[in-house]
């Protein structure tokens, strides 16, 4: 076809957005992909336009190339092939001068790779484009691991695919998970890109996942807290372990049990740990009896919790 450029391909004016030309990309690649019983040789040809003017350098180079009067396609050289010139040019002169840099304004650029073939070389072969999807999951999921069943879009050609992928034990928020040869189809006999999908951890009501580690606030009362206490401890691997609090124990304190967090799954073989933090819990509502035991043991109590803040005060 004389006059046939990269915009007639995609069907688009010389003036479309990226926008513009994506969609018409798009369209036509979902209607010719071979996968889906089109025509191989149409799709090249819309995924060739598409890898220019997709471009902004390439489509730059590829509009001051069209100022000539056309652009060769894959005729070989100085032919008049699928994009063939209505000019008698000897286009091969002109793209080896451009590879060699005669100061033409388009030295150290390799046409042959977006036309495919304007100097005699075939068309470049292109890795499909990464896909990203992202899955929500469970805290008990997370760290136990799990199967799960996905829906993913292929942009290009609108299918659907589906795929059943493992959660592994001590998956992390905001991780990745990838899958290859699942993306976007290549281009030219490309290899396909990969799925990558991104795990978030829905927070259980106890439970909270800080890496291969989980932590977990515990209440005690304000009794407690003075006096001291044993409490039974859940664990998320569904275990109980007993926790000593000492006398005196002040709000905010951490206590360690190594091994009963996640499976790392950075490091194999290791295992995180759970970390207990205590929150003391101040009766909002007292009782007659309550209130008058405790003011007669704030009568009696001559300790000064507040040396820096009173001394500052004066």
């Amino acid at each position: 076809m004389p006059n046939r450029n990269f915009y007639d391909v995609l069907g688009v004016k010389r003036d479309a957005t990226h926008d513009e030309i994506k969609r018409a990309f798009r369209k036509l690649a979902a209607k010719y992909h071979p996968d889906a019983g089109g025509d191989e040789q149409k799709f090249k040809e819309v995924s060739e336009a598409y890898n220019t003017l997709s471009d902004e350098a390439k489509r730059k180079e590829y509009d001051q190339m069209l100022m000539f009067g056309g652009i060769p396609g894959s005729g070989g050289p100085g032919g008049r092939g699928r994009y063939a010139t209505n000019m008698d040019v000897d286009w091969s002169s002109i793209f080896n001068n451009v590879r060699g840099g005669d100061g033409s304004g388009f030295s150290g650029f390799d046409f042959s790779s977006i036309f495919g073939g304007g100097a005699g070389q075939p068309n470049r072969a292109m890795r499909g484009d990464d896909l990203n999807v992202s899955i929500e999951i469970p805290f008990d999921d997370a760290f136990k691991g799990t199967t799960r069943k996905i829906t993913y879009r292929i942009p290009s050609t609108g299918e659907t695919q589906t795929l059943t992928i493992k959660v592994p034990a001590g998956a992390v928020d905001g991780g990745k998970l990838r899958h290859h040869g699942y993306g976007e189809y290549g281009v030219n006999g490309g290899e396909r890109g990969d799925l990558v999908i991104t795990t978030h951890v829905i927070d259980d009501t106890l439970f909270k996942l800080d890496g291969a580690d989980v932590r977990m606030d515990l209440p005690i009362s304000i009794y407690e807290a003075a006096l001291g206490a044993s409490v039974e401890v859940p664990t998320p691997k569904g275990k109980k372990v007993r926790l000593k609090i000492p006398a005196g124990t002040q709000e905010g304190r951490v206590f360690r049990f190594r091994g009963e967090g996640a499976p790392d799954v950075r490091r194999k073989g290791i295992t995180g740990a759970l970390y207990v933090t205590i929150r003391v819990q101040v009766p909002t509502i007292l009782k007659s009896d309550e209130r008058a035991l405790l003011s007669e043991l704030l009568e009696k109590d001559s300790r000064s919790y507040r040396k820096e803040v009173e001394r500052r005060a004066k």
